[in-house]
């Protein structure tokens, strides 16, 4: 489905219109179709091959110059279940007065969907980088959602109620992050060649922006990245530990329990024993083991063995 806007002057809003002017428009269109693109086609003459492009769920960001004009693929990501992201690809087609921005994504699913936040320049190119940092901003928040399960599974560690879901969980962390990288680190690419297009004019400055911006994001997953491996360290090392102090604690009880029973096993034997026959004997083995399993549990905790 196409729509289309165009702005007055450059202090009103877009405003949709019903029939597509031939120049100074903005043309938004999302769940496009083969006849969308063809529309567009024989209204703009836009080049028919790569606007098919966008069809591709799986395409990668790039940019493509030709007579017909500028176009600019970047992926747009969105939340999905289970705490998934999924990505779809976008079409900005920059043709002199004209803009257009193409996803077969809903318009819900994606922040483009209404040009509430391209009030500020009316000129094509600058709705071009700002339909481009839009998209940027939603890997950030996303990012932000992630970082902030990141932070709480830390947390939650220092109080050991970290349960073997969250690190199932971070399997998909690590697939969205990678995910991230994947997507930013080609359009970064795209970036550094718009501003080689947009050099020495005034959007230089808005392009160097998205630069700096894409490279902060970048970072930051690395960052969480590592976060993740540090989360995992500590957890295998508190958890070996645990384990160790708990096998040095068994091995300490089997030994005082077993300590009795040397003495009362030996004198249960049908054989003669020293003293056998003497009423204290009993105390006295009672007394006696008592006495041994105080002296060997404070030497072993004077030798730090549990």
């Amino acid at each position: 489905m196409l729509r289309y806007y165009v702005k007055r002057s450059g202090v009103e809003q877009f405003q949709k219109v019903t029939t597509p002017p031939a120049d100074n428009v903005w043309i938004h269109g999302d769940r496009v179709t083969e006849s969308d693109l063809d529309e567009l086609v024989d209204r703009y003459e836009m080049d028919r091959n790569i606007l098919s492009d966008v069809l591709d769920e799986n395409e990668l960001p790039r940019i493509e110059m030709r007579k017909s004009g500028l176009y600019v693929f970047v992926r747009t990501v969105q939340h999905g279940k289970h705490g998934r992201i999924y990505t779809t690809p976008v079409l900005m087609v920059l043709k002199g007065s004209v803009l257009a921005n193409l996803s077969t994504s809903m318009a819900d699913d994606y922040g483009l969907a209404t040009p509430r936040m391209m009030t500020q320049t009316s000129d094509t190119t600058g709705l071009l980088l700002g339909t481009f940092a839009m998209v940027i901003n939603e890997y950030e928040e996303l990012m932000q959602r992630t970082a902030r399960h990141i932070k709480d599974t830390g947390k939650r560690l220092r109080n050991h109620e970290v349960t073997n879901d969250d690190f199932i969980k971070f399997v998909t962390v690590e697939d969205n992050l990678n995910e991230y990288h994947m997507n930013l680190s080609s359009m970064l690419v795209v970036a550094q060649r718009l501003e080689e297009i947009l050099r020495g004019t005034d959007d230089s400055e808005a392009i160097e922006d998205i630069l700096l911006y894409i490279r902060q994001l970048l970072v930051a997953i690395e960052s969480h990245n590592q976060s993740i491996v540090s989360i995992r360290n500590a957890y295998s090392t508190i958890a070996n530990n645990v384990l160790n102090q708990r096998m040095k604690t068994l091995t300490m009880l089997t030994l005082l329990i077993a300590l009795p029973n040397v003495f009362y096993g030996m004198y249960g034997m049908n054989v003669n024993l020293p003293f056998q026959n003497e009423p204290w004997l009993y105390g006295v083995i009672v007394v006696f083991t008592f006495s041994l399993i105080f002296v060997t549990y404070w030497l072993a905790k004077r030798l730090r063995l549990f």
